[in-house]
């Protein structure tokens, strides 16, 4: 645990302490680089390169992941942007199942590119995102699926006072991980996903939300195992996402093969639920729960967000 816990602080020590010189400053999101569910409410003049930078953590059954990514952007307008990125990540496995091996991986994953577009509207904010994946990261510790991905994603949002509700569909050959939840494994095949929920501001700069999701594959699926093994508990076969050819046995040993292969292996269904607060308008902190109906697995996870473009804008002198 202690492991685990020293990048955990030293990491959310970088990120927050250049925030202490920042006030409350009344810029609004735009494409892209806002500080998160909350963003995509407004629109900003501004254009030019942006840094953000986000740092995940995951615990459940299995163990814990981290995630420190970061992302860089240019947006042309306030309606188009675009961002490459490389993800950074802390594996543990803590789930202690004889005959396997305690895992503790350090690396980085695949760099992506991407185009986002942002359509605000008096009924609804529309905005779609396209992000492609190239085969960098390792394999054989599954932070790549070691052939390229493509995934798009569209969300559509609507404010009523303090209340925010979105819906949101993508589609893709991999199954993605989400703002809240970064998951236990990497996937090929073809998916569509979706996501309905609200937000609901309780105050200034917090904000509770929650929605339910759904993972519908296509074909067949190729799954690449970050930690153990978990079993579909909701009456569906196979081995499910994280898991390998049969409960309680560990998965095949070969490097930079998937772990399990064969139709509707990625599908699922569940939940998540989160709590956040925007300190100014650049940091964004998040705690989280997600409960995979599917497999039976509760997962709890935090996110930290800053916006490190508009952190150095605001410092600039006038």
């Amino acid at each position: 645990m202690k492991s685990v816990l020293a990048p955990v602080f030293s990491i959310i020590v970088c990120l927050t302490m250049p925030v202490c010189a920042v006030g409350q400053n009344p810029a609004t999101p735009h494409p892209g680089q806002g500080t998160g569910r909350q963003s995509g409410e407004g629109t900003s003049d501004i254009k030019g390169f942006n840094e953000y930078e986000n740092f995940r953590g995951m615990v459940n059954s299995f163990g814990s992941l981290l995630k420190l990514d970061s992302t860089l952007g240019y947006d042309f307008n306030r309606h188009v942007g675009v961002f490459t990125g490389l993800p950074l990540y802390f594996a543990n496995d803590s789930s202690g199942t004889p005959g396997q091996t305690r895992v503790r991986d350090t690396g980085a994953g695949d760099v992506y590119f991407g185009v986002e577009a942002y359509a605000p509207g008096r009924a609804i904010n529309y905005s779609t995102t396209l992000t492609v994946s190239a085969p960098t990261g390792s394999v054989g510790k599954g932070f790549s699926p070691g052939k390229p991905t493509i995934d798009w994603n569209n969300r559509f949002r609507h404010r009523f006072g303090r209340f925010t509700p979105f819906v949101a569909a993508g589609l893709g050959n991999t199954v993605p991980d989400s703002e809240l939840v970064t998951r236990n494994f990497i996937s090929l095949g073809r998916v569509a996903h979706f996501e309905e929920g609200a937000d609901f501001q309780i105050a200034r700069r917090v904000y509770l939300g929650s929605s339910a999701y759904q993972i519908v594959p296509f074909g067949n699926q190729q799954v690449f195992n970050r930690f153990d093994i978990a079993v579909p508990h909701d009456g569906k076969e196979g081995p499910g996402p994280a898991g390998g050819p049969a409960p309680n046995q560990p998965p095949p040993g070969d490097i930079g093969q998937p772990s399990a292969s064969g139709n509707d292996l990625t599908r699922e269904h569940g939940f998540d639920a989160w709590l956040g607060f925007e300190p100014t308008h650049v940091l964004r902190l998040e705690l989280g729960y997600s409960r995979s109906v599917t497999f039976a697995l509760n997962s709890f996870s935090f996110n930290v967000g800053l916006n490190i473009g508009k952190l150095l804008r605001l410092q600039r002198p006038q």
